[in-house]
């Protein structure tokens, strides 16, 4: 019962096909079974990153948003505005499940998300950290808007690129 209550107290985001709230214990055998598939993560694994992630919202003020179809409510994937332990600023990040990838599902949630990060952070305060072998991603990051950020992939390696941010000032 708390939980619920605490959970009503979260952002809900609707776009034309998904609603993006805040995520429940019923959601983690979707999470669980995107980390197996994605990472080779374990059942304690996926707990942990889902508790930590699902934590952001009392940590930071934002965090994991479960993805949900609009018209049956079944659970797709996850978008998070969030930290990680060694993050150096907040990231946009996703997983969908493999029956739900290359549908449009991800730039979708992501857009929604990117705009509640610029209500929440303002522009520039967060970014996307991809693979430099990733291509789809480092693609749906551009499609979103975000452009690399030279002097913040410096403090990483070579296959790291930083994508930021940034709402386009009319």
């Amino acid at each position: 019962m708390a939980a619920a209550q605490y959970s009503a107290a979260l952002p809900v985001i609707q776009t034309r096909r998904l609603v993006l709230r805040a995520p429940t214990l019923t959601d983690l055998p979707v999470w669980t079974s995107i980390s197996k598939d994605s990472f080779g993560d374990t059942d304690q694994e996926a707990w942990t990153e889902f508790s930590y992630y699902t934590s952001g919202w009392l940590l930071h003020g934002h965090g994991l948003f479960t993805v949900a179809l609009k018209e049956d409510d079944q659970v797709i994937g996850f978008v998070i505005l969030g930290l990680e332990w060694d993050d150096r600023e907040p990231e946009l990040g996703y997983l969908f499940s493999a029956d739900h990838r290359m549908q449009g599902y991800a730039t979708e949630a992501c857009s929604a998300v990117r705009d509640f990060g610029f209500d929440l952070l303002g522009s520039g305060g967060f970014v996307s950290y991809v693979s430099a072998s990733n291509a789809r991603s480092n693609a749906l990051a551009k499609r979103l808007g975000a452009s690399r950020d030279a002097n913040a992939e410096l403090a990483f390696g070579v296959d790291q690129n930083v994508w930021r941010y940034s709402e386009v000032q009319a």
